[in-house]
């Protein structure tokens, strides 16, 4: 009986060790998502205002 409770708990300690590895990527996968999509918006911001500026001194040019 006791060697079917052990077993019992080693299973159920695999299980919720197994359950937290899974969270943890995930909650990693979301950090690295939001750092990317941040970066990201910081270019996009940044090459449409080099493209303004490019636009302005093209009309500039053909006046």
């Amino acid at each position: 009986m006791e060697s079917t409770v052990m077993i019992s708990s080693l299973l159920c300690n695999i299980l919720i060790g197994c359950f937290c590895i899974v969270v943890l990527s995930w909650a990693v996968a979301a950090i690295q998502t939001v750092i990317n999509d941040f970066k990201r918006e910081k270019r996009e911001e940044k090459k449409a205002a080099q493209d303004d500026e490019y636009h302005i001194k093209r009309m500039e040019s053909l006046k």
